[in-house]
């Protein structure tokens, strides 16, 4: 989790770049409700796409130990 101080909202510039997407692709999680401004909603949102590219990952690497593909 990051240390950005949780009571505080980001501009739409620091929020892009705290979640790595783009100013249009963060517009659209906006407009669609997904996230708020608000650091520890951005942080949250930011947690959970970090777990779920986890657990895909790892289903792509127990899916390659499953079919002997090295790993």
């Amino acid at each position: 989790m990051s240390s950005i101080p949780i009571e505080q909202n980001m501009t739409l510039t620091e929020a892009a770049e705290f979640l790595n997407v783009s100013g249009p692709y963060l517009m659209g999680l906006l407009s669609e409700g997904i996230v708020t401004l608000a650091t520890s909603d951005l942080a949250k949102y930011k947690d959970e796409q970090t777990r779920i590219s986890q657990d895909a990952l790892q289903q792509l690497v127990d899916q390659a130990q499953e079919l002997n593909m090295g790993y």
